[in-house]
């Protein structure tokens, strides 16, 4: 029988098993396919053996609280953060429950602090009214009371709005409306009982394709959209948020260049708290987005944010 101890060369482990194997026992060795099968059986018993003794090590590591990749393999696996963006339920859309009647005037739709607002001008005064939706009584103290649109509800005197009517017209329903400049109650009351039970709705100026994870949208107008933090409250201010709107090319800002999808855009150092990543659009308008608090998301998903808005025909340029 030839030398069958290791010659130069690496030996793996079963061949030396299946060596000495044959050194032991030479007389009763299997010969031929039956010797194969012997080999392929202790073969696939070793490497069941590895594969328990990997997966129980990863278990004790991952209970400790240690990342591990997710398979072995010469280049080690990064596994990536989870993403702060998330896809939206669908489109950003205002409805006011109702509407002014026809009178030539166009109505504004929004959504501010979070509550749907119209504004619609007053016939025959040089004023606007103001009218807010809310879930639940506004926090204010009734003057008096008074009958609107058939129902019993009641003014409220505030050095910001003047006077106001307050008013429900179902149970997770109630209406606040006054006017700048401040009109007679009287004036008021007439153009709430003119409301129409029309729904008007209106789209936001932007459609999202993915937003920031956790953000709630408490302000939608033409020219802007604001994301609320989970720690920040609700108001009608840009501060604390992360806020997008139109701007127009002259408001170009200087930084660092970075790509979005394609398009040239241009992101701002934080001065003061205050950044912004401005896109171009390629028709005189900026996509811009900005924030006045520290960048509350990765630079990677901020590009990829800015990457899937796209502006509606309603958008209009503002400024923030």
């Amino acid at each position: 029988m030839n030398d069958l101890s290791p010659q130069r060369g690496a030996v793996s482990d079963v061949e030396q098993r299946v060596r000495d194997l044959m050194h032991r026992h030479a007389a009763a060795a299997p010969a031929g396919a039956a010797l194969l099968t012997v080999v392929r059986a202790e073969s696939r018993r070793r490497a069941r053996r590895a594969r328990a003794v990997v997966a129980a090590v990863v278990a004790v590591l991952a209970t400790a609280g240690v990342t591990v990749p997710l398979r072995l393999a010469a280049t080690p696996v990064t596994v990536a953060a989870p993403s702060a963006l998330t896809s939206p339920s669908g489109p950003l859309t205002v409805t006011f429950p109702l509407s002014p009647p026809p009178s030539g005037d166009a109505s504004d739709v929004r959504l501010a602090a979070g509550l749907p607002t119209l504004s619609h001008p007053l016939p025959g005064y040089a004023a606007t009214a103001t009218l807010t939706v809310s879930p639940t009584r506004p926090l204010m103290t009734a003057t008096a009371p008074i009958m609107v649109r058939d129902v019993l509800g009641y003014t409220v005197e505030s050095a910001d709005t003047g006077t106001s009517l307050v008013w429900q017209e179902a149970p997770a329903q109630w209406f606040e409306l006054h006017a700048f400049p401040a009109v007679p109650v009287d004036r008021l009351a007439g153009f709430a009982k003119g409301l129409l039970a029309q729904p008007v709705s209106l789209p936001a100026p932007f459609t999202f394709a993915l937003v920031p994870d956790g953000y709630a949208v408490d302000n939608i107008s033409p020219a802007a959209v604001t994301f609320c933090p989970p720690d920040v409250t609700a108001d009608e201010s840009f501060a604390g948020k992360l806020t997008v709107m139109l701007g127009v090319t002259g408001e170009l800002s200087t930084g660092r260049a970075v790509d979005v999808a394609g398009r040239p855009g241009i992101l701002t150092d934080p001065v003061d708290g205050f950044f912004s990543l401005q896109v171009d659009l390629g028709d005189g308008r900026l996509l811009v987005i900005q924030s006045a608090t520290p960048v509350p998301l990765p630079e990677a998903d901020l590009i990829r944010f800015a990457a899937g808005i796209t502006v509606n025909p309603n958008a209009t340029p503002g400024q923030g």
